[in-house]
């Protein structure tokens, strides 16, 4: 009886939480969290519905809410060239290379006038040659614009 109350009083000894391997935990969680964590917000452009005043002249950052519709007809007596054609306030050159150039400077991260997502569509005129029908397609396409359909040929 006696053998077992020695043990009793040595094995009865206060439990102990070793607290510096929590600790560490804690901090590699902490450390992996803020890696792996984005803190800037994603910058966008957002459209806001204002109320119009009158005699103010538009917003220079309002966004063109119209589908872009792109025309294509053919140039050249052979008909091997195209002429662009961009229906709205812009002065776009009629070649596909300045078609790619105003959707570069105008689509949203470069340009502010429309979210990639805007409706662009291509027009062509029966007469144009396909393959300058997919370079436009290619065009807007290779400017990060997401929403580009083609209507059939007048």
């Amino acid at each position: 009886m006696r053998l077992h109350r020695r043990r009793m009083r040595r094995g009865s000894g206060a439990v102990s939480v070793h607290i510096a391997p929590m600790i560490d935990v804690v901090f590699l969680l902490l450390i992996y969290f803020m890696i792996a964590t984005d803190f800037s917000p994603a910058e966008e452009v957002f459209r806001m519905d204002l109320p119009a005043q009158a005699g103010k002249v538009a917003d220079a950052l309002e966004l063109y809410e119209e589908p872009l519709k792109i025309g294509l007809a053919a140039a050249g007596a052979d008909s091997s060239g195209v002429r662009v054609r961009v229906q709205g306030p812009w002065v776009v050159s009629s070649s596909i290379d300045a078609l790619r150039e105003f959707l570069d400077s105008s689509t949203a991260p470069h340009g502010s006038l429309f979210l990639p997502d805007h409706p662009i569509i291509i027009v062509p005129t029966s007469s144009v040659q396909w393959g300058h029908v997919v370079a436009a397609f290619n065009a807007a396409v290779a400017s990060g614009c997401t929403n580009v359909t083609l209507e059939p040929p007048t």
